[in-house]
């Protein structure tokens, strides 16, 4: 297992690995931790905070993701907006202390559990993908909107979390799929929230382009 020490920003959202988040940073500690971070390997740990629990007193485990900063734009003011990309999950240690204004902690790197066949996993991406394309095709119709599908990995360990950062999912469900440490259950979840929604939203674009 490998530790990390990274500066922290909790968050009320939750950043998925392989994927990009837009932040927009005022908060004078955060503005502090960009320059900071741009001085050293570009990257901060993001983890999603739990109402009700102070920032430094988030429970050792809860899990994070390392973001990297790829994009940046500095207002005059002082406040910036930075584009992040999701890389390694984190399992919180403990708060450290530290000079900066802003929170540290170590953390450990987490990874999958392998277990599922690579031919049974592919099955159930492809799975995702295809209904993916049909809850995008059907909001697409309602909303008369005639841009491409998004890409999608070939990556079907990363499938799930790339779907799960373009649906509308609660800050719960989307810590129990940063969390979840197998591929295949990740799948599951995921197809299980395009299998609910799709029914309805093919019944509405049929509707809509019935009265055309």
């Amino acid at each position: 297992m490998t530790d990390l020490l990274l500066p922290i920003f909790p968050l009320g959202a939750v950043l998925f690995p392989g994927t990009l988040m837009p932040l927009h940073l005022f908060e004078p500690r955060y503005r502090q931790m960009l320059a900071d971070v741009r001085e050293g390997d570009r990257r901060f740990g993001i983890i999603a905070a739990l109402p009700g629990v102070a920032e430094g007193d988030l429970p050792a485990g809860r899990m994070g993701c390392v973001a990297e900063v790829t994009e940046v734009e500095v207002m005059p003011d002082g406040r910036a907006n930075i584009i992040v990309m999701g890389r390694e999950r984190f399992a919180l240690n403990a708060f450290v202390e530290h000079d900066a204004p802003y929170h540290v902690a170590t953390g450990t790197i987490v990874i999958d559990d392998t277990g599922a066949l690579p031919v049974a996993l592919a099955v159930a991406a492809d799975e995702v993908v295809s209904n993916f394309k049909r809850v995008v095709q059907a909001v697409r119709t309602l909303n008369d909107d005639t841009n491409p599908l998004p890409d999608l990995p070939d990556d079907a360990a990363q499938v799930a979390w790339s779907v799960g950062a373009m649906i509308d999912l609660d800050l719960e469900s989307r810590y129990r799929l940063l969390a979840e440490r197998s591929p295949a259950a990740r799948l599951t979840q995921i197809d299980n929230v395009l299998k609910k929604a799709i029914p309805d939203l093919e019944l509405q674009a049929a509707i809509k382009q019935s009265k055309q």
